[in-house]
């Protein structure tokens, strides 16, 4: 521990402390208890904007913009003998904030120990390194908000990508599917009408008419399904909304698919419950949903199996829950499952009849009534699908 910085210093007197008044630096001289200003050199007066008419001995606490810095101030010195470059914001007489930087040392003036201090206004560097600061703030936002910017941009360049390559594939597969039916039809009307088979093939040619009824069936569905899909998705779809007795059109939607059910060996069971079930929703819509769901859970059931067909009510909502015995699917075949034109490969002999847009198709139509579909699906155990549709729109 050092001693006493003051007993240190060099003593001055005032004659001494009058060569000072000439020099350009700010310089001056304080009482280090009582804080009192014992000299202050010409350009010291100026920089604090003493008025000319202050009495001598004038104190010094209220030039500190933080009156508790002095007494770090006057530590510091006793502990070290001097202080180099230290920053202190200074409040002038006339109320004025400057920042200052101060170096000193403790001495002896004309008996009384005191500090001896330069100090050099630096507002300005102050002012240019907040402003600095600022520029370097906004150029750091600038730069979070340009990545940020470009990252939008890639997302928004890969959505556009992918929906390019989802048209292109759409376009691909729709070819595809519209083109079978037609070669069906065009073959087998060119050997109708070409007599191939002579007088006697009647019984072929009557066959073959039925085929081509059937492509035109097909066709017709087919034509039908990606109408209302993309009628959805324009956004140009209107539902006609009104109240619905569920109980009433689930059972007669069902009665539709059960000769289907019957031929291919799989029990329909439906369990509505005793409570009414009703809602606002499109009737023509939500039928097409449900023999579209009850469509695919037959398609997909073994002979022998169950396709059970409930509904009920929570939270305001109506849940109508498909669930099958079937054949069921991994998460990645739920995914091309909802694709358009989506094929998954099964053992099932009835898997790949249809659009393949069924489940599109209900997932469109479930939100355009501000619901949602949910698949639940496990390979050899089977699938549920869930619609939860708000009662009131």
């Amino acid at each position: 521990m050092q001693p006493d910085a003051a007993r240190q210093g060099a003593a001055m007197s005032a004659a001494d402390a009058a060569l000072l008044d000439v020099i350009a630096t700010p310089i001056v001289i304080t009482h280090l208890a009582t804080t009192d200003i014992l000299f202050a050199n010409a350009a010291a007066k100026a920089l604090f904007e003493r008025p000319a008419d202050l009495p001598a001995g004038h104190r010094t606490d209220h030039l500190y913009a933080d009156a508790n810095l002095r007494g770090e101030l006057i530590q510091r010195l006793r502990r070290d003998g001097s202080i180099q470059n230290f920053e202190i914001e200074f409040q002038s007489f006339t109320g004025r904030r400057f920042w200052g930087l101060l170096s000193g040392r403790a001495t002896k003036y004309e008996g009384a120990d005191a500090l001896v201090a330069s100090i050099v206004d630096i507002s300005a560097q102050k002012e240019r390194e907040v402003q600095l600061a600022q520029a370097t703030e906004q150029l750091r936002v600038q730069a979070a908000s340009t990545a940020q910017l470009n990252h939008e941009l890639k997302r928004q360049r890969q959505v556009a990508i992918t929906a390019s390559r989802a048209k292109s594939d759409f376009l691909a597969r729709m070819s595809h599917e519209l083109r079978s039916p037609l070669n069906a039809i065009l073959g087998f009307s060119e050997v109708i009408a070409g007599r191939v088979f002579g007088a006697d093939g009647t019984a072929r040619y009557e066959d073959y008419a039925r085929n081509i009824n059937q492509a035109g069936t097909h066709l017709l569905e087919l034509i039908n399904d990606i109408l209302d899909l993309s009628k959805v998705e324009a956004g140009e779809m209107q539902l006609s909304l009104e109240p619905i007795e569920l109980k009433e059109l689930i059972n007669s939607s069902v009665q539709l698919m059960t000769p289907i059910a019957e031929k291919r060996g799989v029990q329909l069971v439906v369990d509505l419950g005793r409570s009414p079930l009703s809602l606002v929703a499109d009737r023509r819509r939500l039928r097409q949903m449900v023999v579209n769901l009850v469509s695919n859970a037959i398609k997909f059931t073994l002979a022998g199996g169950t396709v059970m067909i409930t509904a009920h009510q929570a939270q305001g909502n109506i849940v109508i829950d498909v669930a099958d015995s079937g054949i069921g699917m991994t998460p990645d075949q739920v995914k091309v499952a909802l694709q358009p034109f989506g094929q998954v490969p099964t053992d099932s002999p009835y898997a790949q009849t249809g659009t393949g847009l069924g489940l599109p198709i209900v997932d469109s139509l479930v939100k355009l009534h501000g619901g949602k579909l949910d698949i639940q699906s496990t390979p050899n155990v089977g699938t549920t699908v869930t619609l939860t549709i708000p009662k009131v729109r």
